[in-house]
């Protein structure tokens, strides 16, 4: 029951944010431009902020999978996250990594448009520092790796390991939506792209 209503409060909440916030998204053309290509889409997210790309992929109706820890904090979030039909891979680096990973090659495999986000430095960190595992597998599949970020006008951030931004109601949120990352031969796949989101999502802070 706890569980349950835990569940309808934090969708209640965060659809009152979603629906009292005004949206400004840039570069919203990268994203298009690679949903054109026919080979599957990484959408990596930092775990602080992850809300501002959840709100970016409900408001675009945008048919994606996303990661979610089995834990009591990760189940609930999932289940938030079907309300809004976003289909749940259950699974964390620290929690049934297998049946992620398992999940993950059986999506690349059979669609070639499938989207699927992943929090890089979740579920309890180090904060902005991408895990490899992911990583690879999109590189497996030639999966174009992509990062939708943000920040807002009215938030509160948390004292906790990812600096945590929940943006308040009737503010502005910024989306920034990063070209696809193009990798290097001599780039360590992971700090690559770690370095990648970081300039990013400073860039979605610096349009405020």
């Amino acid at each position: 029951m706890k569980k349950y209503i835990l569940e309808w409060f934090g969708y209640l909440m965060l659809s009152l944010i979603y629906k009292t916030n005004k949206f400004e998204i840039h570069g919203e053309e990268h994203l298009k431009k690679a949903q054109k290509n026919n080979t599957p889409i990484m959408l990596c997210v930092w775990h602080g902020r992850m809300l501002y790309p959840i709100f970016y992929v409900i408001k675009n109706q945008i048919k994606a999978w996303a990661i979610a820890s089995p834990h009591q904090d990760g189940a609930i979030m999932g289940n938030i996250l079907k309300k809004w039909g976003i289909q749940i891979i259950k699974g964390s680096s620290n929690k049934q990594s297998d049946n992620a990973i398992q999940q993950m090659h059986d999506i690349f495999k059979k669609n070639q448009q499938a989207i699927i986000a992943i929090t890089n430095d979740g579920p309890k960190g180090p904060r902005h520092q991408a895990k490899i595992k992911s990583l690879e597998i999109a590189k497996q599949y030639n999966a174009q790796i992509i990062t939708i970020t943000g920040d807002s006008t009215k938030k509160r951030i948390f004292k906790t390991w990812d600096k945590f931004y929940l943006p308040k109601p009737f503010g502005k949120i910024i989306i920034n939506i990063a070209p696809v990352y193009q990798q290097n031969d001599d780039n360590n796949l992971a700090d690559g792209v770690s370095k990648y989101m970081v300039h990013y999502e400073n860039m979605a802070s610096e349009k405020l």
